[in-house]
């Protein structure tokens, strides 16, 4: 195919990307070893430049399919052409089967989950297992989650959660679990929904989707918006009520505050309702997630960055102001629970959990740059040692079910060596992360006991002053 005919063919957006990043270079020794998309862009670049050869199309589409999405790089914008590539690619070629089924974690997680012991026997079985995993193009290697007797969802309704508390007075939450928690460890989301209870504030756990993560990643973009629309919807209703969103994981507070929020600020739309002069363009300094008033403004010449500051991204078709009203009440719990201490207001009747514990903060935490609200929350527990493993470039490689698939398995256990060793040479007892993508490739690659940073508050909650202990087995 000659890709000079279409301007809008994937393999022409992904030779932008190759010839843009070639000619800054920057990523080419700092993502060496925590990226697979990079080393393979310059290996391209250069083996074109050496032989005269051009890369071919299908390398182009090979290409593209190493980015997990980490959000490392420094240029948004490339990150933004690869997801259109990938996009393109999906849209023009299709998607295969198994790419199809795993993407949608939220009906697999309520598929599986409807007979969790049939299914986890399945799952187990050497023959059935086996046959699933080729059907749905998982690597025969990777391991796969035990599905729980109960998911979140069901707890959840059973506790009333599915209802808006009838109350006005004091805070209150609307907690977006998200596909894993809710389906796969669902021991999360309780000991979420226990803290937040346990500070006076009331939960409400609203009929969302998936963030839209998995199925962005793909290339589905119809599915993503699906997702995107509804979520954006009930969420905004929310927020309009009074909710504060929170999440506990990081991948979905990316998503549904930072992915669906860019270009918002700059809409004709917002610029009006803030009634921005016709000749700047006006945004919020840094605009931080969760902070939507008294926020110094800055001012941008149109004339100058008109062309630049446009709300046409992927989800520019969304409602902008919705978008906005979603970014600004959404927070990380940790973020959350932190301004809850920092105003005085958090309960702090811990009682000890001994441990000697590493926390790891996972890429979409560190991109969202609110800090390691964690390792203070995790040092009111008395009895508790922790250490954070330090560096913006480790990633455990797993990038939710890119990891599952045949042909990414490998490399994503490549990609995260770097972490696992360095997890090797510090020896904890018990390993913490916000992360559920990373608690399943630590479950693959180490013995370690894996725990998000709410459960070990909750149970410090639980513990009072009778102590109690977190073995690394058991």
């Amino acid at each position: 195919m000659d890709i000079s005919e279409n301007k809008s063919a994937p393999e022409r957006i992904s030779r932008k990307i190759v010839m843009d990043c070639a000619d800054c270079d920057c990523c080419r020794p700092i993502m060496d070893e925590s990226c697979l998309f990079f080393p393979e862009l310059y290996r391209l670049y250069d083996q074109e430049v050496e032989t005269g050869q051009k890369i071919s199309a299908t390398e182009l589409r090979q290409l593209v399919e190493k980015c997990n999405f980490c959000a490392l790089c420094p240029c948004p914008n490339i990150r933004a052409d690869i997801i259109r590539a990938k996009t393109q690619f999906a849209e023009r070629d299709g998607l295969k089967f198994g790419v199809r089924t795993v993407e949608d974690v939220e009906r697999i997680g309520k598929l599986c989950g409807a007979l969790p012991g049939l299914t986890n026997r399945l799952l187990r079985s050497g023959l059935s297992g086996g046959m699933i995993k080729e059907a749905l193009g998982i690597h025969r290697d990777r391991k796969l989650p035990e599905f729980p007797a109960e998911s979140f969802p069901a707890w959840a309704r059973k506790e009333g959660l599915h209802v808006k508390p009838n109350t006005t007075a004091g805070r209150k939450v609307a907690y977006f679990a998200g596909c894993t928690a809710k389906y796969i460890f669902p021991e999360v989301a309780k000991a979420t929904v226990e803290v937040l209870r346990h500070n006076g504030i009331d939960v409400y756990c609203p009929d969302d989707k998936c963030c839209g993560m998995p199925s962005f990643l793909e290339g589905d973009r119809k599915l993503t918006m699906e997702f995107a629309g509804h979520n954006l919807n009930l969420l905004a209703d929310a927020a309009q009520d009074g909710y504060d969103i929170v999440c506990s994981c990081p991948t979905c507070s990316f998503m549904l505050r930072h992915l669906l929020a860019e270009g918002a600020y700059y809409s004709r739309e917002y610029q009006e309702s803030i009634g921005a002069d016709p000749k700047f363009i006006k945004v919020p300094a840094k605009a931080t997630p969760g902070e939507s008033s008294d926020r110094k403004m800055e001012s941008f010449d149109k004339t100058i960055f008109k062309n630049i500051m446009k709300d046409e991204g992927y989800f520019s078709s969304i409602d902008p102001m919705k978008r906005v009203a979603l970014a600004e009440k959404t927070f990380d719990v940790a973020e959350y629970l932190l301004r809850l201490h920092k105003a005085g207001v958090l309960k702090t009747d811990l009682g000890s959990v001994e441990g000697q514990a590493v926390y790891f903060p996972p890429c979409h935490q560190r991109e969202q740059e609110f800090g390691q609200p964690y390792m203070e929350l995790l040092g009111l527990v008395p009895g508790l040692k922790i250490d954070a493993i330090q560096g913006n470039l480790y990633c455990c490689g797993l990038a939710g079910v890119m990891g599952f698939k045949r042909d990414f398995h490998k490399a994503s256990i490549e990609l995260g060596n770097r972490l696992i060793e360095k997890i090797k040479t510090m020896n904890p007892e018990i390993l913490v992360t916000d992360c559920l993508s990373c608690r399943l490739q630590f479950n693959q690659l180490l013995p370690h006991k894996v725990l998000h940073p709410v459960e070990i508050l909750w149970e410090a909650y639980r513990a009072r002053a009778q102590g109690a202990r977190l073995r690394a087995h058991g």
